[in-house]
C-alpha cells in the first residue's frame, strides 16, 4: 500500500483537497457531531467540498436528509445537494443516489473521502465499482479502539459508548478492510480529549450566524450529556476526523494493523454478561503485528480546541473568560 501525503506539517498546500462527506446527520434529534462536522468543512480553506452523501446511523435517512439539506442551504457552497444512501445496513450493495455521485466524483477525479457514519456506503462502493478503489486518496472513518478500551467518558456513564458507526454495519466495514484504500480511524479515543461547552456554544451564538445555529441546535444535546454523562459538555466526535484533514500536525497518530474481533460485550446487561453475550469490534494493534494496515488518531494538541470553535464559527471568536466560565468549566481548566 502507498501512502500519498496531502500536507507538509501543516503546511497548507496550493490547491485545496477533493473531499467527499458521507455523513448521518441528526441535528435537533440526535447526536450533533456530523451537522457541525460538516460546517467545520465549509469553513475550511483547505478543503474543497465536492460531494455530499446522507445515510442511516445516527437518526433515520428520513430524518438525516432534510437535516443535511438545511445545513448545506445555510452554509454549504453554491449548487451542493445532499444524495440520499442506504437507508440501513440491508441496503449494502443496493442502487442510490449517493452510489451514482459518489461513483461519478471518483472517475472525474481522485478524492478523500471522510465518513463520517456507518460503513454501508463506501462498501457498497468498493462492491459495486471495484474500478473505483484506486481514486480513493484516503477513507477517513470515526471507528476503532484498541483492545480492552471501553468508551467511557466519566465515571456518572451508567453504559459505555458504542463504536456505532461500526457496529451499526460490521460486514461493511469488513469490505472496507478487505480493499487496499488507505486508512485512517479517527476513534472515540481522539475526540474524547476535545469538549464543547455551555461557554463555548455561548461565544459562539455571538460570533457568526452558523455560530448561532450551532448553539441553538445542540442545547438538547449538551443538556443530555449533563444528565446522564458529563456537565463539561460533550465530545464533537467527527470534528476530529475533518481535524485530522486539515491539522495534521495538530493530531498525535500510529501507525496500527486492524482487525475485526469477537469478545464479551461492553454494553451487556448484567443478565446478558451472564450468558456470556460476545459481539464484534474494531481493534488496532502494533504496526508489526496482523491485521490491515491503517493509521490511528490519538490526541489533539490542546489548541485544536480553540481552532474548531473557530471554524464552527467561520470566524475568529474571543477566547472565554474565567468569569463566563461555569464551575465544571473551571474545574476542568485547573492545573
Amino acid at each position: 500500500m502507498i501512502w500519498t501525503g496531502l500536507f507538509i506539517g501543516c503546511m497548507l498546500l496550493a490547491d485545496p483537497i477533493d473531499v467527499w462527506l458521507d455523513v448521518d446527520t441528526a441535528n435537533r434529534v440526535g447526536d450533533v457531531d456530523d451537522g457541525l462536522m460538516m460546517i467545520q468543512c465549509f469553513h475550511s480553506q483547505e478543503l474543497r467540498i465536492r460531494g455530499v452523501s446522507v445515510l442511516f446511523g445516527n437518526t433515520t435517512l428520513e430524518k438525516g436528509m432534510p437535516i443535511a439539506e438545511e445545513i448545506i442551504g445555510k452554509f454549504g457552497p453554491a449548487g451542493l445537494k445532499p444524495m440520499a444512501g442506504a437507508a440501513s445496513a440491508d441496503d449494502r450493495g443496493k442502487e442510490t443516489d449517493a452510489l451514482a455521485g459518489l461513483a461519478a466524483g471518483l472517475a472525474e477525479r481522485p478524492l478523500v473521502i471522510l465518513a463520517a457514519g456507518p460503513a454501508t456506503n463506501i462498501a457498497t462502493l468498493l462492491e459495486r465499482r471495484p474500478d473505483l478503489a484506486g481514486r480513493i486518496r484516503q477513507l477517513i472513518m470515526v471507528a476503532g479502539r484498541r483492545p480492552g478500551q471501553k468508551f467511557v467518558t466519566s465515571q456518572r456513564q451508567l453504559q459505555p459508548h458504542p463504536d456505532a458507526n461500526f457496529e451499526k454495519d460490521v460486514a461493511g466495514m469488513r469490505t472496507i478492510l478487505a480493499s487496499d484504500v488507505p486508512l485512517v480511524l479517527a476513534p472515540w479515543e481522539v475526540s474524547s480529549h476535545v469538549w464543547l461547552s455551555r461557554g463555548d456554544l455561548e461565544r459562539m451564538r455571538h460570533a457568526s450566524p452558523s455560530g448561532e445555529w450551532i448553539a441553538s441546535t445542540s442545547q438538547y444535546w449538551i443538556n443530555l450529556w449533563a444528565i446522564g454523562i458529563d456537565s463539561r459538555g460533550f465530545n464533537p466526535f467527527d470534528t476530529l476526523a475533518a481535524g485530522y484533514l486539515t491539522h495534521p500536525c495538530m493530531i498525535e497518530t500510529m501507525k496500527v494493523r486492524v482487525a475485526i474481533e469477537q469478545d464479551l460485550d461492553d454494553r451487556a446487561t448484567p443478565a446478558e454478561k451472564q450468558a456470556g453475550k460476545r459481539k464484534d469490534y474494531l481493534i488496532v494493534r502494533p504496526a508489526d503485528g496482523t491485521g490491515r494496515e491503517a493509521i490511528y488518531c490519538t490526541k489533539p494538541v490542546a489548541e485544536f480546541h480553540d481552532l474548531l470553535v473557530d471554524r464552527l464559527a467561520g470566524t475568529k471568536v474571543p477566547p472565554i473568560t474565567d468569569s463566563e466560565k461555569t464551575t465544571s468549566e473551571r474545574d476542568a481548566s485547573a492545573p
